[in-house]
């Protein structure tokens, strides 16, 4: 019997999907849970599994197209079967079709029925054991009821497609482990996570001009789309304004030249900026409760959870932006936020990143100077209240006191911006947030 292929919700909030590119083509082998299909929402692209093994029988909804979730995108099925969509197609031509009254249907009851359905299958969510490895949220639940570890989850070995654990594997690990049969496994050697400084920088978008032609249309992509909207939706959403700090970070320079060779062989990332930055503010924010907020209506709504938003940018014939979200950043440590945010950009960059990994940040961190720039004003991820942007970090002549004698010396200095909603945030709140978050950066003593 034949298979569907379902556009499955990809969120919460989820209505729709665009079909980018079909990875199999009618005819061609595939097996369960091999990448078939590429699918493009306001949120994430993502390539979504095969449900099942067989061979692609047919494609009902091509490349390019935007289509609700629960739409059958096509059919898997035996070598040879014929698709099902012949049959509905000649059945559909000899019936008499009597038109029934439309009746209004919200956008999300196809989702809530999906699961009743033959052949639904959702994207898969998977979560991260400490070295890396990709794991089934059944599994970790399993794992965190049973106080199973990250180590003890990385050296288990997995029976699963591609090395998988499933529940099965940990089943029976924890089994022969209450019998005395095993120790807790050694783990094995972790794949190396490429680290943020390590990522190859996004070409320059462009667009093939032929001799003559004055210009070139094209489609905006669903990514585009969404970019357009929601950064204009922002602009008239929030009061924006922005305010600038000088930052010296010639101390945690010093921090990161005595462990950064250590560290990388340990967590397998670099001990970027970027992984202080996002410290610092999650430790700012704790004390300033203004910036981390959102504005409902009439209501004004503080946030007890530190959710950090970290703009990453996308590579490809259609570039782009996402914003993945560090979760409780303020419950990390260097160690912590160094492998999470190489993970969640790695993610982005090759479309392996969650829906649910995309939204519920409460502040926003982007770094331009990562491309060399010194200065930035950026737009306020709504529903935030404010956004802080990094500049080049870059060596400089400063003018220090001595023993009551002033002198030149070089000094590791950038520009950090601030992009706040007035709205909620006073001009002196905003500024009392980044001196304190200066204040941070300039007095680390704290060891990764």
């Amino acid at each position: 019997m034949a298979d569907k292929i379902i556009m499955p919700q990809l969120g919460e909030s989820i209505a729709e999907g665009t079909i980018v590119r079909w990875l199999k083509q009618p005819g061609q082998a595939v097996r369960k849970d091999e990448n078939l299909l590429v699918i493009s929402t306001d949120k994430v692209e993502a390539e979504i599994p095969a449900p099942a093994g067989g061979v692609l029988l047919s494609i009902d909804v091509g490349e390019g197209k935007t289509v609700g979730v629960g739409t059958v995108l096509g059919w898997l099925g035996a070598s040879g079967e014929a698709s099902p969509r012949s049959g509905q197609a000649a059945q559909a031509a000899s019936v008499p079709v009597t038109k029934a009254p439309s009746r209004a249907r919200p956008a999300e009851e196809p989702a809530r029925q999906l699961e009743d359905k033959p052949g639904y299958f959702p994207l898969p969510e998977q979560a991260r054991a400490g070295g890396g490895r990709f794991l089934s949220p059944l599994v970790r639940s399993i794992a965190a009821e049973r106080g199973v570890t990250d180590a003890e989850l990385d050296g288990l070995p997995g029976t699963g497609n591609n090395g998988r654990v499933t529940k099965k594997d940990l089943l029976a690990y924890l089994e022969d482990k209450r019998a005395g049969r095993v120790t807790a496994p050694a783990p094995q050697a972790r794949p190396a996570v490429m680290a943020e400084t390590s990522l190859p920088q996004p070409a320059v978008p462009s667009v093939s001009i032929p001799s003559g032609a004055r210009e070139v249309i094209k489609a905006a992509s669903t990514m585009r789309k969404a970019i357009m909207q929601n950064m204009v939706a922002s602009k008239h959403t929030s009061a924006h304004v922005h305010t600038f700090f000088d930052v010296d970070w010639t101390n945690v320079e010093k921090i990161r030249r005595a462990h950064k060779d250590r560290f990388k062989a340990d967590e397998g990332v670099s001990l970027s900026y970027t992984v202080f930055m996002a410290a610092a503010v999650a430790q700012c924010l704790r004390r300033h409760s203004y910036l981390n907020a959102e504005i409902r209506g009439a209501e004004l709504v503080f946030k007890g959870d530190i959710h950090l938003g970290m703009a990453v940018a996308i590579d490809g014939p259609e570039p782009g932006l996402m914003v993945p979200v560090l979760k409780h950043a303020d419950q990390m440590n260097l160690r912590g936020l160094a492998r999470s945010i190489a993970d969640l950009a790695a993610r982005v960059r090759t479309k392996k990143i969650r829906p649910d990994e995309l939204s519920g940040s409460s502040f926003t961190i982007t770094n331009p100077g990562n491309f060399g720039s010194i200065i930035g004003t950026p737009i306020i991820n709504q529903p935030n209240v404010a956004i802080l942007a990094m500049g080049k970090i870059e060596k400089k002549p400063v003018v220090l006191e001595v023993d009551g004698t002033d002198v030149i010396a070089v000094r590791l200095k950038s520009v950090i911006s601030l992009g706040f909603d007035h709205r909620l945030v006073d001009g002196v709140t905003a500024d009392q947030f980044m001196a304190d978050v200066v204040k941070t950066i300039e007095g680390w003593n704290t060891e990764p």
